[in-house]
């Protein structure tokens, strides 16, 4: 990673030309050869510790990449997605003797350490250690799925540590360095490259609800886990086997800005309290849709496939949206993208049929999926150099875990205990912190267009 002068000094984003470093020891072609020191906004000069690397933005290596990372994507996030049946199985059959608030914790913790391991994995990235986080993390998370499945009834810590802490750790490891490593393929078409990327969590919302549904009523809890085991297993080996990186020459002997120094960037600051507040109620509705549509007196098999619906409308959401923000900039299409999601959330007051139930989650799907795809690009462009990208997304995901960890077993305890639940508190609560969010997204888009020189970013 590049020293903080070095960093400061390089507007990443502003660069229209990137220079080509092939070895180690090469010098530098294009733009950046001119000046091989840099002036901050101290009137100091530094010397640029690395070069910018060629970012081809596209070829069969990036695309490829793009692919593992789409199994990454669908194994993580999708599988996060899905935890609203594991919350109604649990609340109804497996754990009968704990509330929908301390069963919900399990999936917030999952929910949290996926982004939260990120403050670790982030800079060990940047560092080159990137093969070694996707292997030690692909094992541990195959590994706690079988734990799983071994879980018994009303025995919650069985299933709070194989699920909730050790999947969480897993996927932490592995989600960040996969989403990270396009930076190294893509600049220009980098918000639609992680789109794509993104979309394999709608298809693992889409597949994994169904087939976990399915697999209990067919072959009980413990080969329905079992079932996930073996495709999460495939998918990081196909994952290991496709993603490529394209490290700058030397790049381990480089330090790590500081939490302290990204901290002082306002605009990211900002965004962070953006996508921190958005997050707190963005859970919501894909923990609970399921058990909101079967208290409501809805058909229990059409209620399976609620999260799958909301996943399905996720796969547009979080590609379409990207390739605009390639054109015209992020903050233009994330702001009233994430607007709508939190508007939407309030249509819940009417729903009490099933088309009813089926047009919300096509709704909520697109546009919080637009929410989700745009957040790490977002973060991204934020950056000053290239090399500092994971350490910014990880920083940012970790503080946005905490939302994620405490946002549902608010909402647990809102809705309360069954079988009479109180939705609307939960409804209210999770809008408005939404919407609240989303008022913190348009201002940190004005900071930053101004620190940039430009009308949007």
């Amino acid at each position: 990673m590049a020293e903080a002068a070095a960093a400061e000094a390089i507007p990443y984003e502003q660069n229209e030309e990137d220079t080509v470093t092939d070895a180690p020891g090469a010098e530098p072609v294009g733009p950046a050869s001119v000046n091989k020191e840099a002036r901050t906004e101290d009137g100091k000069t530094h010397e640029a510790v690395h070069p910018h690397t060629h970012i081809p933005d596209g070829g069969l290596e990036a695309w490829l990449t793009v692919v593992g990372a789409w199994f990454i994507s669908a194994i993580c996030y999708g599988y996060v997605n899905a935890y609203g049946v594991y919350q109604a199985y649990y609340v109804q059959t497996l754990l009968p003797s704990y509330s929908p608030s301390a069963i919900s914790w399990i999936g917030s913790l999952q929910a949290y350490l996926l982004f939260a391991v990120g403050i670790f994995t982030g800079p060990l990235f940047d560092r080159g250690y990137f093969r070694h986080l996707m292997i030690g993390g692909s094992i541990l998370y195959v590994g706690c799925l079988f734990a799983q499945a071994e879980a018994k009834e009303d025995q919650y810590y069985q299933i709070f540590l194989s699920q909730g802490l050790g999947q969480g750790l897993a996927q932490g490891i592995i989600y960040l360095p996969s989403f990270a490593v396009m930076s190294h393929h893509f600049r220009k078409r980098r918000a639609f490259a992680m789109g794509l990327a993104v979309s394999g969590s709608s298809t693992g919302g889409i597949l994994f609800p169904i087939m976990i549904n399915n697999l209990i009523v067919k072959n009980g809890f413990p080969w329905a886990v079992r079932a996930c085991g073996f495709f999460v297993l495939g998918a990081t080996v196909m994952a290991n086997l496709l993603i490529r990186t394209r490290y700058v020459p030397h790049h381990k002997s480089a330090s790590s800005p500081s939490p302290l120094k990204l901290l002082r960037d306002i605009p990211y600051v900002v965004c962070i309290a953006c996508t921190f507040f958005i997050s707190l109620g963005q859970f919501f509705v894909f923990f609970y849709i399921q058990l909101f549509s079967i208290s409501r007196g809805l058909n229990e098999t059409f209620s399976f496939y609620t999260i799958s619906f909301i996943n399905g409308a996720s796969v547009v959401g979080r590609t379409i949206p990207n390739l605009i923000a390639d054109k015209i900039g992020i903050f233009p299409v994330f702001v009233p993208t994430s607007v709508v999601a939190g508007a939407v959330v309030f249509a819940m007051f009417g729903i009490s049929t099933i088309p009813a139930v089926i047009i919300f989650c096509l709704l909520y799907g697109f546009f919080s999926g637009a929410y989700i795809s745009l957040m790490g690009p977002m973060f991204a462009a934020m950056a000053d150099h290239p090399s500092e990208m994971g350490a910014r997304m990880g920083l940012a995901f970790a503080l946005v875990g905490v939302a994620a960890l405490v946002g549902t077993p608010i909402d647990g305890a809102l809705v309360g205990n069954g079988p009479d639940y109180v939705w609307w508190k939960a409804i209210v609560f999770s809008s408005i912190v939404m919407l609240a969010g989303c008022g913190f997204g348009l201002v940190g888009g004005i900071l930053l267009a101004k620190k940039r020189g430009k009308r949007w970013v």
